[in-house]
């Protein structure tokens, strides 16, 4: 089971990923801009939104939860991110 530090450290990774990516579109290619920064603006809220749910979960069900949840969005940013280019 991953710990809530793994977790958070795997969120935080994977939102830098995520605005990297958008800013790489925002600055060399330039179209899409504003789809990228709606997306930069996703991901911030997404991150808060975890770090809300992490910190009211309490138990191992809850955390296995969590991590299915956070696979499942990480494939739909990625999808997203895709649709920029």
């Amino acid at each position: 089971m991953a710990s809530k530090r793994e977790i958070k450290k795997i969120i935080k990774e994977m939102v830098y990923d995520i605005m990297d990516e958008c800013d790489f579109h925002v600055v060399s290619m330039g179209k899409n801009a504003g789809a990228a920064e709606a997306l930069m603006d996703e991901a911030v809220g997404y991150h808060e939104m975890m770090m809300a749910k992490i910190r009211a979960t309490k138990d191992k069900a809850g955390f296995r939860a969590l991590r299915v949840q956070l696979e499942e969005d990480a494939i739909g940013f990625m999808n997203k991110i895709n649709d920029l280019a």
